[in-house]
């Protein structure tokens, strides 16, 4: 197998890299995991020319040779830990999947740069506990540009932070700056880029959110026998990246991600761990399933919910949009949801075919200079069936019965308008190449702010704010709202690109997409 390590005395080189961490009173132990180098070797006659489309063998190879890597830095971190004679209370971990490298050079064929198989924790109750550990954070790094579509990166099971999470039983906060999911297809300088080189492949896109349902719903069977502790109260759980300016295709059919569910797993799960927690950030494709229903037993409420924040994307896992173009346009829809995965179709193949062949003629011989004006962002109205559903669930959650806690709560979503070429747009009076926030944000009104000279004021009035323009919920939606507090209608703010320089709801920067 073409592969060579880069670090080959990884164990001694984290031994000492720890000490010096518990030396120097590090808060948070940073560790840059870097993958195996793929060897390219562009004769099409050798027999060590990489192929284009990745083994499972490989992948197998670069789980089994993160996962000694993860496993060695618990290690260390425990054994250090334990010699040292005035260890600090708490500790961070902060683990960092490095890009993938290629020696001489990153090979010929593009679909090499795009990995959709997910890379596996082995033996995770392997792992040794570390309850001085108060925060996690697993991450991949990212080169610039290449983050939409995710060039280089190989994703990660939801699984692995899991496993790692689960070994922690002080852990306070769980940071998941990207779970690596990418729902939509970039626009790219050509047809073969995009739907062929970079397009991400719906099975493991799927096996991946039912996988994290599944482990949430079920934990002592999918993590080895542990739970995820008691002791995390915190998560900011981001699915998918945001960007300051994405190149969508709103216009393509998308695939049933839920199918053969009958509810959205990874909805069924969040609202599952979000029973335990004061403050959730959640940045994800979404069901009405993610907010607890009224009826719902008292120890899956949200009683401990203090602050909480979902960015929804616009697009459902089921396929379908919760939003329409300003004349109605909704192509590909249908009541059954998108297209179903097929076992031989949506996934990774493992061998080059002769269509290989002709993909990579069709890509030399398309043109660089001018940009492919596929992109197509258009969906900007609510539809209005599929939207209040959402609205209404994450009314009747807000009730102080069920979040006696809770200071405010919010669910939004990002719009653009920078429809193609071939949509037809002229009698719509819109921002043209524009974009804003649509969403709705509840403020409790409980407790009380401090005054620059110290002094507490009075507790807020209640209130819910809408972003939503122009357009209204029905009486039925509007009034579980109206129950909340008063209402406040807010205009857009429409802008060419979307500031990426804030910060979750745990206080960590956003200033970078990955």
């Amino acid at each position: 197998m073409p592969l060579r390590e880069t670090d080959p005395d990884f164990e001694s080189e984290l031994r000492e890299k720890v000490k010096a961490a518990f030396n120097a009173k590090f808060e948070v132990f940073q560790y840059d995991l870097p993958l195996p180098l793929l060897l390219v070797n562009e004769d099409e006659y050798a027999e060590t020319r990489l192929p284009c489309h990745e083994p499972a063998e490989e992948t197998i190879a670069i789980s089994a040779h993160m996962s000694v890597r993860i496993r060695t830095f618990y290690e260390q971190i425990a054994a250090a830990y334990n010699a040292i004679e005035d260890p600090p209370a708490s500790i961070g971990i902060y683990l960092e999947i490095q890009p993938q490298d290629f020696d001489p050079e990153p090979p010929y064929c593009e679909h090499r740069r795009s990995h959709s198989r997910r890379l596996q924790l082995y033996d995770p109750e392997t792992l040794p506990d570390l309850p001085f550990v108060d925060s996690l954070v697993i991450r991949s790094r990212s080169y610039g540009s290449d983050a939409d579509i995710a060039r280089d990166i190989r994703p990660l099971s939801p699984l692995v932070p899991l496993h790692c999470l689960v070994h922690l039983p002080a852990v306070q906060e769980w940071n998941a700056p990207w779970l690596w999911e990418r729902p939509m297809p970039a626009c790219m300088p050509s047809r073969v880029m995009r739907e062929h080189f970079t397009w991400p492949w719906e099975g493991p896109l799927r096996d991946a959110r039912h996988e994290f349902g599944a482990a949430i719903m079920d934990q002592e069977k999918h993590l080895c026998g542990k739970r995820i502790p008691a002791s995390l109260t915190r998560a900011a759980l981001h699915f998918w990246p945001f960007f300051s300016l994405p190149r969508d295709i709103q216009s393509v059919a998308r695939p049933n991600l839920i199918y053969p569910a009958d509810q959205d797993p990874v909805s069924i799960g969040l609202c599952n761990l979000g029973a335990q927690l004061t403050l959730f950030d959640v940045r994800a494709m979404i069901t009405p399933d993610l907010f607890p229903s009224p009826e719902a037993p008292t120890d899956q409420q949200w009683s401990r919910m203090r602050r909480f924040r979902l960015e929804f994307h616009s697009l459902r896992p089921d396929g379908r949009w919760y939003f329409v173009g300003p004349g109605g346009e909704d192509p590909h829809d249908s009541e059954q949801g998108g297209y179903k995965i097929s076992d031989t179709k949506h996934y990774p193949r493992e061998t080059d075919t002769d269509e290989d062949v002709a993909l990579h003629r069709e890509y030399d011989d398309s043109p660089r200079s001018e940009y492919d004006r596929s992109l197509d962002m258009f969906r900007i109205e609510p539809c209005r069936e599929r939207i209040e559903p959402l609205l209404a669930a994450f009314a009747k959650s807000l009730t102080r019965d069920n979040m006696p806690s809770l200071e405010d709560a919010e669910i939004f979503t990002y719009l653009w308008w920078q429809p193609s070429d071939d949509r037809e747009v002229e009698e719509y009076d819109l921002p043209m190449k524009n974009g804003h926030r649509w969403g709705v944000k509840f403020i409790a009104g409980r407790g009380s702010k401090k005054q620059k000279n110290g002094d507490a004021t009075a507790p807020t009035t209640p209130a819910v704010q809408w972003q939503v323009g122009d357009w209204r919920p029905s009486k039925e939606v509007i009034s579980l709202f109206k129950s909340l507090g008063r209402q406040e209608w807010l205009d857009f703010e429409w802008s060419r690109y979307r500031y990426t320089a804030g910060h979750d709801l745990l206080g960590n920067s956003e200033s970078s997409p990955i």
